[in-house]
């Protein structure tokens, strides 16, 4: 083969009528002979419309099943893939239709649509969805079509032999912006197969399992995870956040695919049913759990002392009895316990890692960024704890001196730097930043902090970035640090700051219910700003505890002052990215004036 597309073809002789794709909220599936049909009828649409080879199409559209028929439909049809975040505003899709040439768009968004029509965009628009769209071309826009119609009149013919050239560029996606600059990732036919190829050998050895996904396919990991999981019959349930749990419990997936939201939400899940189980229940849960989580916390270390190891023993047996008699039992009311939950992105933390090994849950982090998409995986054959996985051996992956740029040996930090035909052919019309992406013997350089065991596992110590240094010049890896914030009762978002200062600060989100509790046991009126000024001490001194616990504590990863933020960082309010990532430098602009006064 030379591109995805000719896959589908064989899958649906291959697995015909079993369901491929579903989403849960409409009950809207496909199976895999209607994937492979309704991907040569799409293709079929476009190409009546008599767009130019290699045209540029937008997709701007959430989990659904048809986005992958959407997506290799234009592959199929020799135009570029545009994959766009479904929470683009106006302004921002005008943007990518000047600057990219855009032909054609895709969206689910019934207001995009109707603004489009408003600013008198000439393009195509396809709208994937149910509302009517009669009322806009009866305004002369005759370029607005409603694609399920569009599908339901078009005969199914099998696609004709075409031609795909490795390296012609076939899709462009966006890197998620966390310095809030986006730029288009441009891959070609050969980067997208040999990644799908590598994913599909080393990854997923299981055929005609399900699983459940929230992701958008618009970032690279996902999109690249659920193609491999279709190639072995795997069937992609699509649901959202809402009905996650619902969704979870029904289907009791073999697969689960998740962010760090959904990691914190399992362990949330976890705690709820316990609390509606009988208070001697929850005693002695509670008591297995911490028995448990002792277990796996020693395990993980690794350690040759002979004390040690043989209280580890002991725990193991420990471990099972406790799991089998309490934790297994809380487990199965929301979900299978045998489930594997891939992980996209870098390290869960060490104590979310040891909560959910405690919890039997089977997490499987997988690494990588938009530029390369996976550079290592974790596998049920291929695991170990804190790591990001096993490098992905279709790449060559090294650590370099960030001073000198030499490659370094085995277990020394330094920056991850990968090359292979899975990476990126560029930026799009941006040369400059392309070039800055590259080292001078053609390895990108990922920005991200690790290093490589001797027997291959990748570690994640930190992005570069995320590195603050101290006036004193001593290096803090903020990510870390909020890591362990969070795992304060206390704290549900926190953005650590201090760079240039002498000592670290936090902006904290509290968690408002656990604060009531607080206030009610301490007997006090929260709103009392003595109470606050209680609060504030309590906050900082269960922080710095939980960091203190760290093997691996410096002195000067202590929290010396926080300042309360009342809105959560979101998506919506800019504050956070579609992968769940922070926008650090946003909430600095926005707190700029709390954020100073910490350090008066």
């Amino acid at each position: 083969m030379n591109s995805i597309v000719e896959v589908w073809e064989q899958l649906s002789k291959e697995y015909s009528s079993r369901i491929a794709l579903k989403d849960e909220t409409t009950g809207y599936c496909l199976s895999f002979m209607e994937l492979y049909e309704t991907i040569n009828k799409v293709s079929q649409i476009l190409q009546n419309l008599n767009l130019k080879t290699n045209c540029n199409i937008l997709v701007c559209l959430n989990p659904h099943p048809l986005w992958h028929v959407i997506d290799q439909a234009i592959m199929t049809s020799n135009c570029v893939s545009v994959l766009a975040d479904p929470a683009l505003g106006l302004s921002e899709i005008k943007h990518l239709i000047e600057t990219i040439q855009i032909e054609a768009l895709f969206t689910d968004n019934i207001k995009l649509v109707s603004d489009l029509v408003k600013e008198k965009i000439s393009i195509n628009i396809f709208y994937v969805g149910i509302s009517d769209i009669k009322i806009y071309r009866n305004n002369e826009s005759s370029n607005i079509y409603n694609l399920n119609e569009e599908i339901n009149i078009t005969d199914f013919k099998p696609n004709i032999s075409k031609e795909y050239f490795p390296d012609d560029l076939t899709s462009i996606m966006f890197s998620s912006g966390t310095s809030g600059k986006t730029k288009g990732v441009m891959f070609s036919h050969q980067s997208l197969l040999s990644t799908f190829y590598g994913y599909q050998k080393v990854v997923f050895s299981v055929y005609k399992k399900t699983c459940v996904s929230v992701l958008s396919c618009s970032h690279a990991a996902p999109r690249l995870t659920e193609l491999a999981l279709l190639s072995h019959g795997n069937t992609i349930i699509y649901t959202g956040y809402t009905k996650y749990f619902k969704t979870v419990k029904k289907y009791k997936p073999y697969y689960l695919l998740c962010v760090p939201k959904i990691l914190n939400a399992l362990i949330g899940e976890y705690k709820k049913e316990c609390l509606k189980t009988s208070k001697i229940f929850q005693i002695f849960n509670n008591i297995a759990f911490n028995f448990s989580l002792k277990y796996y916390e020693l395990k993980f270390k690794y350690s040759k002392n002979i004390i040690i190891k043989t209280i580890t023993k002991i725990l193991s047996l420990c471990n099972v009895i406790c799991y089998n008699c309490f934790i297994k039992n809380i487990i199965e009311k929301f979900m299978n316990s045998t489930t594997y939950i891939i992980a996209f992105g870098a390290v869960a933390g060490k104590i979310t890692e040891n909560i959910l090994s405690t919890m039997g849950l089977n997490l499987l982090v997988h690494y990588g960024m938009t530029e390369v998409s996976i550079m290592s995986y974790s596998s049920k054959e291929h695991k170990k704890a804190y790591s990001v996985g096993k490098l992905n051996p279709y790449m060559e992956v090294i650590i370099s001196d960030l001073e000198t740029g030499k490659k370094l040996g085995f277990n020394q930090k330094g920056m991850i730097k990968v090359k292979g035909k899975q990476v990126m052919k560029g930026y799009y019309n941006n040369e400059e930043e392309t070039n800055k992406m590259f080292d001078s013997q053609g390895y990108l350089i990922t920005g991200d902090l690790g290093y490589i065991s001797e027997d291959g596992f990748l570690y994640f110590v930190g992005r570069h970035k995320n590195i603050i240094v101290l006036n004193n010049g001593e290096n803090v890896d903020s990510i870390k640090i909020e890591q362990f914030c969070t795992q304060s009762d206390f704290v549900q978002q926190a953005v650590i700051f201090g760079q240039d200062k002498p000592y670290l600060t936090a902006a904290v989100v509290l968690d408002n219910d656990y604060v009531k509790k607080w206030a009610q046991n301490k007997n006090i009126d929260i709103t009392d700003k003595k109470s606050n000024d209680l609060l504030k001490k309590d906050v900082i001194i269960d922080i710095n505890n939980i960091i203190g616990k760290d093997k691996f504590f410096k002195w000067i990863e202590q929290i010396k002052d926080i300042v309360f933020i009342d809105e959560p960082f979101t998506i919506e309010n800019g504050l956070m990215t579609r992968k769940y990532t922070i926008i650090k430098s946003k909430v600095y602009n926005k707190y700029k004036n709390l954020v100073d006064n910490m350090y008066k």
